[in-house]
């Protein structure tokens, strides 16, 4: 992982190992999707300190209490007390976005999002998906 600084924000640049390793566990977490496995989504961030936290959908009768595996994914590398992501496997839906840029501000790193498109592995900062942004600053609680 290479460390860039761009503006006034972070951006770290993961190699294709670590890119492809995100992805693989990805894929294994859709087995853990509730209440079925492999019938929802699944994530896999990394952070500053190079864990890989996943996360999976979770899915509500209601669908308004449905947890989003980005969500999730997120949360669960909160509870073990890391803040710094670096990057996260997408597509995400706007909802997550959102999200996501919310941490992107509140860490100081512009997220990357990894994808694989045509055969072909991106990393797009969350910065370039998101260009009418709310809030424009980290929200800060008194």
């Amino acid at each position: 992982m290479i460390e860039k600084t761009l503006g006034n924000k972070k951006v770290y640049e993961l190699s294709k190992e670590e890119c492809e390793k995100l992805l693989k566990a990805a894929d294994e977490a859709m087995k853990n999707t509730f209440p079925k496995s492999n019938d929802g989504f699944a994530v896999a961030l990394m952070t500053k300190s190079g864990n890989i936290y996943i996360g999976v959908s979770y899915k509500s009768d209601t669908e308004t209490l449905t947890m989003h595996s980005e969500a999730t994914a997120l949360a669960h590398a909160a509870i073990h007390g890391e803040k710094e992501i670096v990057a996260i496997t997408g597509p995400n839906c706007h909802i997550c976005k959102q999200l996501i840029y919310e941490s992107s501000l509140c860490s100081g790193i512009d997220i990357v999002v990894v994808i694989e498109e045509d055969g072909k592995i991106k990393q797009i900062p969350i910065s370039k998906t998101m260009p009418y942004p709310w809030p424009r600053e980290c929200m800060k609680i008194l």
